[in-house]
């Protein structure tokens, strides 16, 4: 049995973990916080080098359930962790001009 036998596709993993996680909000201690913080980091990391190889849509349409409640929080602890401030991030994207291209944007109509 070769390792490719065993090892399963990362979108079925994914997959599951997705639904893992969503049946986790109705009973949020059925996840350990720090298995939690771990697959948030390697989330946000996979997320960056995706982002930089081109893909831009950060999320499935109508936001995929998250609230708009849901994004500060996270945001705000994300760069609280980094010690970084909201103004770092704003001067962060002036000068590389990476941000969403008015193109890219989901709260807009798209001609």
């Amino acid at each position: 049995m070769s390792s490719s036998d065993v090892v399963e596709p990362p979108a079925e993993v994914l997959g599951r973990a997705a639904d893992a996680l969503a049946a986790a909000i109705a009973d949020p201690d059925r996840i350990p916080d720090a298995a939690l913080r771990t697959l948030l980091a390697q989330v946000l990391r996979l997320y960056a080098v995706k982002a930089e190889n081109g893909m831009r849509t950060p999320l499935p349409p109508g936001g995929g359930g998250v609230t708009v409640t849901d994004a500060m929080l996270a945001v705000t602890d994300v760069l609280h962790a980094l010690n970084t401030q909201l103004f770092e991030l704003s001067m962060w994207q002036a000068m590389t001009g990476n941000c969403i291209a008015p193109h890219q944007r989901v709260d807009l109509p798209q001609p």
